[in-house]
């Protein structure tokens, strides 16, 4: 009986450790769920998970009913571990740990944000401790780890006023006002704002010129892209401006023939369908929830202020007021918090 209740007594010790590991990786998942003012919710609670864990497994070893000699035998050997493991993917793991430790503390890039890294341009659906995923233009995913983001440069897209571009080679027989009037016409049939004409190239047979016009909204970024140089050509051919290759006219007799079809009206309306909702729909619903969350920390900044109003207020007749405003936020905040989490 004295053997089993000695056995239990050096058992407290390693149980209470465990335990305590166990309630505090609880609380952990519990906070993060439970409150949506900590950004980026999932880097910051990962981090977490490993500091108690690490710490935790420490407090065990020191609390095992052994001697001090076998801690320290065990201690150095789960350091050596560490290390090698460390050593081993230092180049991988732990580079991109802190790219992605410095990529997101300084809040380059937000969910739904549409960027580009390196070759890869699409909308942004999700950032991890390690890699972040856009969702491409083709709408397939693809995983970037920020090893790889902290290497390439990244561009990202302005919601709002953006800068739109087409580039079309012409030919020197061309006046040069008729071509930049007909591409500022052509952007603003599509509707884009306030469009200037470029001449980036003078070549030995042709001139390159460079429209651009500014996007309201950069969620209709490809799509008026394309728009864009439909509407050029379109424009180009109804001003009987032939867009030729230098090589097709220079070696060709072509005589007095136009290459030039026939005008045909293009409906460029995109209040019907825009193929960015299709293509990009898990980015949209990862921006919207960002956007949810970011209304739930306004909303309990503001329920916190008008809690602190209600203890300070000495009329019933304006606590009753300030608790109808408080319940309103209290049920605003319960339906968003629902359209984030669904059960």
């Amino acid at each position: 009986m004295t053997y089993f209740k000695d056995i239990a007594e050096a058992l407290i010790n390693p149980t209470a450790v465990i335990i305590l590991v166990v309630f505090f990786i609880i609380i952990n998942n519990w906070l993060f769920k439970r409150s949506s003012s900590f950004k980026p919710s999932s880097i910051a609670k990962n981090s977490l998970f490993i500091f108690i864990l690490v710490f935790g497994g420490l407090a065990l070893v020191l609390s095992l009913p052994v001697g001090g000699s076998t801690k320290g035998q065990i201690l150095s050997f789960l350091g050596i571990v560490l290390s090698a493991g460390i050593a081993l993917s230092s180049t991988t793991l732990l580079g991109n740990m802190i790219a992605g430790f410095m990529n997101n503390t300084m809040n380059r890039f937000r969910i739904g944000d549409l960027i580009k890294i390196g070759e890869h341009q699409g909308r942004l659906t999700n950032k991890s401790l390690f890699h972040t995923e856009i969702q491409l233009e083709d709408s397939n995913f693809i995983t970037i780890p920020h090893l790889y983001i902290a290497n390439n440069p990244v561009k990202l897209t302005r919601k709002t006023n953006t800068v739109l571009s087409a580039s079309v080679s012409l030919g020197y027989d061309v006046s040069r006002v008729i071509i930049e009037d007909t591409l500022k016409s052509a952007a603003l049939n599509i509707g884009l704002k306030d469009p200037y004409v470029y001449i980036t190239e003078l070549g030995d047979y042709s001139v390159v010129y460079k429209i651009h016009g500014f996007l309201e909204d950069s969620g209709k970024f490809f799509s008026t892209s394309s728009l864009l140089k439909g509407a050029i050509m379109d424009a180009l051919h109804y001003k009987n401006i032939e867009i030729v290759s230098p090589t097709f006219m220079n070696q060709r007799r072509v005589e007095n023939q136009e290459f030039i079809p026939a005008h045909q009206f293009v409906n460029t309306d995109q209040s019907e369908f825009l193929p960015e909702e299709l293509i990009f729909d898990e980015a949209i619903k990862s921006e919207e929830i960002e956007k949810q969350k970011d209304l739930t920390v306004s909303i309990e900044s503001k329920l916190r202020k008008y809690q602190d109003k209600l203890k300070a207020s000495q009329s019933e007749e304006e606590k009753k007021s300030i608790q109808k405003i408080i319940s309103r936020y209290e049920t605003l905040k319960e339906r968003i918090d629902r359209n984030i989490s669904p059960p």
